[in-house]
């Protein structure tokens, strides 16, 4: 809020929390109007767009009723972790022609373009296989964890997405493998780390580790190797000092966590979908529409990881009755093995 409130492009009109005294707080210090109902922004003529980073499960709620009110839509991923709701809310930016920007935040990131950038401009020729790796720091709230929808639906998706841009390829088909080391999270019938691999028509494969935890900082590196060479994109460290003695070298950690990892990035998705509001543009059809491919992988690599077995992507509508977010009901399954050695 307060690069929204600093930025040039827009003003800030509302600050809108379901914690009243928060809102109020907050909005005398940026300067503008609050409230506890969202409906007061959305039934203001002098919004033009609104920013939606409220708790994942409410997102799909608040971005239906914004762009049925006219405004244009910024918000934090996901849309919606049921596929009829993400496809209703894909279609409805379609017809209402409302700029609108899902906040993959990766796609912006200087490190990440030039990635992007180097593998369309064919520096290393056809692609044979993308490595992620995504490891966060330090372990998410446990409040959170348990309405993210997941560890496949909050973190591997942006992985998913990441391949994506990179390759402008949809995966054939998903196979992962996970493990719990945390009893809380456990709990929550979920994983903490899982391996994905991914295969696609072209004969690229794909693969991503992911950790709810790394003892050693915000761990995002991403490695694409082509039929030409390699070309990949490392960790943002603390500074860029090495201290070598008899002992051996030592450098400094990754970055904290994501806001300071992508601490550009943020405010520079704002800023680009500033512009969209203040052009009356929307983004390209084929951009707005993977977020209906990228749910569909997410799910495969859910239902494999469920099911013990690879699954493919024009098979997962036939299997998502056994997905627990997307049924009223907990799955009827044991929760993941915990590692109490750990």
């Amino acid at each position: 809020m307060d690069a929204i409130a600093s930025m040039s492009k827009a003003s800030l009109q509302w600050l809108v929390d379901t914690d009243a005294a928060h809102a109020a707080s907050c909005a005398k210090r940026l300067g503008c109007k609050d409230s506890a109902v969202a409906a007061d922004c959305f039934s203001d003529p002098a919004v033009d767009a609104v920013i939606i980073a409220s708790v994942t499960n409410s997102h799909y709620s608040y971005i239906k009723a914004a762009l049925l009110a006219g405004k244009a839509v910024y918000t934090e991923k996901p849309i919606s972790h049921d596929p009829a709701e993400l496809l209703e809310i894909v279609e409805l930016a379609e017809s209402t022609r409302l700029p609108f920007m899902v906040g993959y935040q990766r796609r912006i990131d200087k490190n990440f373009l030039e990635l992007q950038a180097q593998c369309a401009g064919g520096a290393v020729g056809q692609l044979r296989v993308i490595k992620c790796c995504s490891r966060d720091n330090p372990l998410p709230p446990l409040e959170y964890l348990r309405v993210s929808g997941g560890i496949f639906c909050d973190m591997l998706c942006h992985d998913i997405d990441m391949i994506h841009f990179l390759s402008n390829q949809v995966p054939l088909e998903m196979y992962a493998i996970g493990h719990c080391y945390n009893a809380d999270i456990a709990a929550m019938n979920d994983i903490d780390t899982v391996v994905v691999s991914m295969k696609f028509a072209s004969g690229l494969m794909a693969t991503v580790d992911v950790s709810r935890t790394a003892s050693y900082g915000y761990d995002q590196r991403v490695e694409v190797f082509g039929e030409l060479g390699m070309v990949s994109a490392h960790n943002v460290q603390e500074n860029t000092v090495v201290v070598a003695t008899e002992r051996g070298y030592v450098a400094p950690r990754a970055q904290w966590s994501f806001p300071q990892r992508y601490q550009a990035a943020y405010p520079s998705n704002v800023s680009q979908f500033a512009d969209l509001v203040r052009d009356k543009a929307v983004e390209e059809p084929a951009i707005l529409r993977r977020h209906i491919d990228l749910e569909r992988c997410t799910a495969a690599a859910e239902l494999s990881w469920l099911l013990g077995t690879p699954v493919k992507l024009d098979s997962v509508d036939g299997l998502r009755h056994h997905l627990s977010h997307h049924l009223s009901t907990p799955l009827a399954a044991p929760p993941p093995t915990v590692d109490t050695a750990a």
